[in-house]
Order: C-alpha cells, then sequence, then structure tokens
C-alpha cells in the first residue's frame, strides 16, 4: 500500500492572527490525513519556505522550529515503513495510534505534582515529601519545565554540576536523580511512554561510602546498661534503642506506629507482627526476654494510649501528615539523646535511629551468621542492600582473617 507523509503550511485554515498551522500530511492508499506537529508552530504565508517544507529565517526560533518539524516528519516515516513492513493493509487509525503515542507531551513538574497527590490520597506522606524536594530542585535548574522526552543525558550531567555547585553531597544528588528515575518509570508502566535518559547513565561519581554506622556488640551492651532515670529522655532513648535492635532494627517510625494489636502469642512465645512502612513488607518476630520486659514497662507507663510507645498521640496526631511531622520532631529528639548517651559512653559512632540497624547485621555476621539468613531477617529484597550493612569489619577481624594466609 503506497504511503507518503509530508510537512506544508495548512493555507485551508487560516486563525484570527491571519496565521495559519503547519501540519503533517499522512497520505495512505492516496487518502489524505493531517495531524498536529504542535500548537505553536503556525505562521504567515511568507515564513514558510514551500520547496523546502520549513520555516525561513524570518520566523522566530527557526532554527529549533525546524528541528522539531524535522523530528515529528522522521517519527511519521518511521512509523509509516514499519506498518507497511507488519502489516500492508494498515490504515490511518494504525498510524495515528502510534504517532500521538510517540508525540505524546507530559511535562516533568505536571507529572510529578501528579504523582505526589496520588502519593497523598494514599497517605504515603513520606514519599510524596522525597517528591516535593525533588521537584524543588530541578526547578531550580530548569529555567522553563521541560517535557519528559526533552531531558537529555547532557541535561542530567549538567544537573549533578549544578548540585555540586551548590555544595550538595553526593548521596543527596543520587537521591534527587533516582526520584527523577522513577517518574520515568511510573511514565513508561502507566503511559506506554518510550524515553528513556537514564540509560547508560554513569552513576559512579555519585556513590560514596557512607560513614560507619554499626558499633560493636560491646558498646551496645554498654548502651543496654547505661544509667538513665525512668521517666526521662535519655531513659526512652536507651530503651527504643535497645528494642529496635532486638526486633531486627525495627525502623522508628514503625517503631512509633506499633500498637498492641501488633503482639501475638503462640503457645510461650510472644511475636512482633507488622507491616514496614517503606516498601509494605510484613514482619514476623520473636521477642526475647529483654524485648518483652520493654514491652511492658511501656504498656504499664503508656496505658492510656493505643500506641505502645510514648511518641504518637491518637487525639493530636491524626491525619498521616500530622503523623508524619510528629515523627520527625522526635526522631530529632531520640537521635540528640543518643548522641548524648554516645558522648557519655565514648563511643567513636555517632549514634542515630540507623546505627541500631546496622549493628544488629553486624553484630550477626561478626557472630557466624549467614548472609542470607541477615538479609531474610532485615527483610531485604536482594543481598546487595544487606551487604551496605555489614560492610564494615574492624581491623581486629581483618587482622584475624588475614593470618589464614600463613598459617
Amino acid at each position: 500500500m503506497a504511503a507518503s507523509a509530508k510537512i506544508l503550511l495548512f493555507k485551508s485554515k487560516t486563525y484570527k492572527d491571519g496565521k495559519h498551522p503547519v501540519l503533517l500530511r499522512i497520505v495512505i492508499d492516496r487518502k489524505p490525513k493531517y495531524f498536529s506537529v504542535g500548537s505553536n508552530l503556525k505562521c504567515f504565508p511568507e515564513q514558510w519556505d514551500s520547496e523546502l517544507s520549513e520555516f525561513n529565517k524570518t520566523f522566530p526560533s527557526y532554527k529549533q522550529a525546524n528541528i522539531n518539524i524535522r523530528t515529528s516528519l522522521s517519527d511519521a516515516e518511521d512509523i509509516l515503513l514499519r506498518l507497511q513492513r507488519n502489516d500492508p493493509n494498515f490504515t490511518h487509525v494504525d498510524f495515528e495510534k502510534q504517532f500521538l503515542k510517540k508525540n505524546q507531551k507530559i511535562y516533568l513538574f505536571e507529572y510529578m505534582d501528579s504523582i505526589i497527590t496520588r502519593l497523598k490520597n494514599s497517605d504515603k506522606i513520606g514519599n510524596s515529601l522525597i517528591y516535593s524536594t525533588t521537584k524543588n530542585a530541578l526547578k531550580d535548574f530548569f529555567v522553563k519545565e521541560p517535557e519528559l522526552k526533552e531531558i537529555t543525558k547532557k541535561n542530567l550531567q549538567m544537573f549533578v554540576e549544578h548540585c555540586q555547585s551548590k555544595g550538595l553531597k553526593p548521596n543527596t544528588i543520587s537521591n534527587y536523580l533516582r526520584t527523577l528515575r522513577a517518574v520515568y518509570n511510573k511514565a513508561r508502566n502507566e503511559e506506554n511512554f518510550d524515553y528513556y535518559p537514564f540509560k547508560n547513565f554513569n552513576w559512579k561519581p555519585l556513590k560514596s561510602k557512607t560513614q560507619k554506622r554499626a558499633i560493636s556488640k560491646v558498646d551496645m551492651i554498654r548502651i543496654m546498661n547505661f544509667p538513665a532515670e525512668p521517666g526521662t529522655s535519655l531513659f526512652d532513648a536507651r530503651e527504643l534503642f535497645t528494642f529496635m535492635y532486638l526486633c531486627y532494627g525495627l525502623n522508628f517510625s514503625d517503631l512509633a506506629k506499633l500498637e498492641e494489636p501488633n503482639i501475638y502469642q503462640v503457645d510461650n512465645l510472644f511475636i512482633l507482627k507488622y507491616e514496614r512502612s517503606k516498601g509494605g513488607k510484613l514482619y514476623e518476630i520473636p521477642l526475647d526476654e529483654k524485648a518483652l520486659r520493654i514491652l511492658e514497662y511501656y504498656r504499664e507507663n503508656n496505658k492510656d494510649s493505643k500506641y505502645i510507645f510514648p511518641i504518637l498521640n491518637e487525639d493530636i496526631h491524626i491525619t498521616p501528615k500530622q503523623i508524619n511531622t510528629r515523627i520527625k520532631t522526635a526522631i530529632k529528639k531520640f537521635n540528640a539523646d543518643m548522641k548524648t548517651i554516645g558522648e557519655e559512653l565514648e563511643i567513636p559512632v555517632k549514634l542515630t535511629s540507623y546505627v541500631s540497624r546496622h549493628t544488629f547485621a553486624s553484630v550477626l555476621v561478626k557472630a557466624g551468621a549467614d548472609i542470607f539468613t541477615i538479609s531474610e531477617m532485615m527483610g531485604h529484597s536482594d543481598l546487595q542492600t544487606t551487604k551496605i550493612y555489614i560492610q564494615d569489619l574492624d581491623f581486629t577481624e581483618k587482622i584475624e582473617a588475614s593470618k589464614n594466609l600463613i598459617d
């Protein structure tokens, strides 16, 4: 079947300002049909070169405009060739489906706003904040809102350099780019969008070694035994840190949301059961005597609340946003108290909520537990993530391990 594509000035239609639209004409089996190549692509007859089928120098930004129409023409010709190869009896409808898909316009900030709204509506406040922060960083870089298909690998690299010039750390820049990559993946999965600028993108310059977060088992026990009066913030920090450590490195946000139904009993064994806020994975953790003693203390001293631990107040922290804001405030206070404990015990690592999770993994691997078991206990989807938590072996262990080279 004969088919052709051409860009032309469509003089049969005239706008109020006297301009005519520039359209793509597709002829299939001698029947023409016209398609838009951009709502802003219109001009006066004297601004159009009919022989070359392009804008002349009198048209504003004619070079970029001509690039745009040539791209549309090239896309159309590729689609026609593909259709002729796959189905000789294709129609204008077949062409239109593929052309509109190829030329769909998805604007970055508008699309990110739709993602943010969906996250908020599904009570994923933390994730929505990540997208909002990334959007603000991108708005600071781009002069005007780009379409997703306008962002190139060069733009990504220039964004990295822009962030570096502002003194941002590699991890922060990497988080921005991973979020942007997630935007493209969502567009590809949900909008049938087929453009992707991250192919073969070089992530290595953004990979910095994470500061050591794990402490030794000896220091962990010293924290457990740190003298603190019940009812003080240092006492609560010590007990919560210990409970998180004993519960496979329980996340602070998940700790704050624990309620009595999260604890159940099987024979003489008590189990903590919860879904992690990050990823929604289900955890079931058998509780040892120390963890149970901590639970009993807060059951007795926080019994007027539906929450086990004294972090959230159900009468005040009601909406997901209120809960998220309260947890962020509480974790700052918790980290400040843990820093005080660490300084008094002269522990060389700055103590934060993350240290309990890293220490849990580190202590187990040093005790001989295999990485597969640790990965399962921590709920990781791959071993590579687990390796990040257990990468810090101190010099004593390295020296002992190296003795096998000659002994």
